[in-house]
């Protein structure tokens, strides 16, 4: 018994040290990407990927850019290699931009190399630039303070979805399973740069609609709140509603603790309906003024008013999403297909023109489970 203890310890020294050495060589020959950008020059029939690489200086992590051209979306990519003289390891890489060019024309291309390529990482961020390129996005960064690596940054932002609920974070496998789907387009979340004290740093703003592998338009932060609630995945953020009593309109801010949404294809004498049905449990998180909203009269009309006005919001965006840009972005070709598959083989052909005009039922109902840690509003004394 003893003797075989001495053995596996003398393995375990054995491995540790033998697997030290290697990793040092590893770590030295290697550049480890966190983020790329992907852009297409028309004139030249070129692509243009802008790469963000780590580097280490005096203990210090820093993001250094490379760019290169190439006929085919990553041809590029071995030009790096040449100006750097170490290979690229993008196991690490976080996030993917693409410009408004190459997300209106030319994504299959670069979802393509990536799916193929076992260096990437399948579940790796994907947006789309609304800037004039994607490379702006790395490119201008100024932001060292908030995080020294953008791809890192862009990361956190992604992260962060469930706290905002105004874009739908999509990995690399997301987007390609719901181009695969039928009937069903994808959406990715959108970036630009803002300015901000003498900082210019990106954030995701709303979503990119695509009509299959085609961009087609955008919808904002409110329009993307509304996609969330219908595809069921709400899980948090806020709702701003302007409650009224004696006439007079109070701006009041609910939070989101979970909320629950289904949805069914209704065949009612061959005209077909979807009726989707939200529920969502809220605490009142500020209230804009002196009126009392928090005992059961004024929580009683602002749980009416909080119901009318997200029903209207998520009405409207379905609305403007079937008007501007008829692309199926809820997944309501799905429901179909899971809840009647016959009639689903049977409108498939023509599935384009019945979404344009498919008529919804929104029904809301709005749980107001507390109001934090304080019973009243607060009142200045006459």
């Amino acid at each position: 018994m003893k003797k075989n203890k001495i053995i596996l310890f003398m393995i375990c020294i054995n491995l540790f040290s033998l697997s030290g050495c290697w990793n040092y060589r590893e770590m030295n020959e290697t550049r480890l990407v966190t983020g790329l950008a992907i852009d297409y020059d028309e004139k030249k029939d070129e692509y243009i990927t802008t790469i963000e690489i780590i580097n280490l200086k005096e203990g210090k992590m820093k993001g250094e850019l490379y760019e290169s051209r190439g006929k085919l979306p990553f041809d590029g990519i071995r030009n790096v290699i040449m100006k750097t003289g170490r290979k690229l390891y993008f196991a690490h890489a976080k996030v993917i931009i693409i410009s408004e060019e190459i997300a209106k024309r030319k994504i299959i291309s670069v979802l393509d190399y990536i799916y193929r390529d076992a260096e990437f990482r399948e579940d790796m961020g994907i947006v789309v630039s609304k800037e004039k390129t994607a490379r702006e996005i790395l490119e201008k960064y100024t932001a060292k303070d908030i995080s020294p690596i953008i791809g890192y940054h862009l990361e956190d932002q992604i992260k962060s979805e469930k706290i905002v609920a105004k874009y739908h974070s999509a990995q690399i496998w997301k987007f390609i399973k719901d181009l695969y789907a039928e009937g069903v387009s994808p959406t990715l979340p959108a970036v630009k740069n803002i300015s901000d004290q003498k900082k210019t740093y990106p954030v995701l703003e709303g979503l990119a609609v695509f009509k299959r592998d085609k961009l087609v338009g955008y919808i904002s932060n409110m329009e993307s709140q509304s996609f969330l609630w219908i595809i069921d995945h709400i899980q948090g953020g806020l709702i701003e509603v302007d409650a009224k009593i004696s006439e007079k309109l109070t701006p009041i801010t609910l939070e989101i603790i979970q909320s629950k949404t289904k949805i069914k294809p209704i065949d009612n004498e061959n005209e077909l309906m979807m009726k989707i049905d939200i529920e969502t449990d809220v605490i009142i998180g500020n209230i804009g003024g002196t009126e009392d909203f928090i005992g059961k009269k004024g929580r009683a009309i602002l749980k009416k008013d909080a119901e009318k006005q997200i029903k209207k919001q998520v009405e409207d965006t379905i609305k403007k999403v079937q008007k501007d840009y008829d692309s199926d972005i809820f997944k309501f070709s799905s429901s179909i297909k899971k809840e009647m598959p016959d009639l689903w083989k049977k409108i498939k052909p023509k599935w384009d023109d019945i979404f344009k005009s498919l008529k919804t039922e929104v029904n809301v109902v709005v749980n107001i489970r507390g109001s934090g840690l304080k019973s009243k509003p607060i009142k200045v004394g006459q």
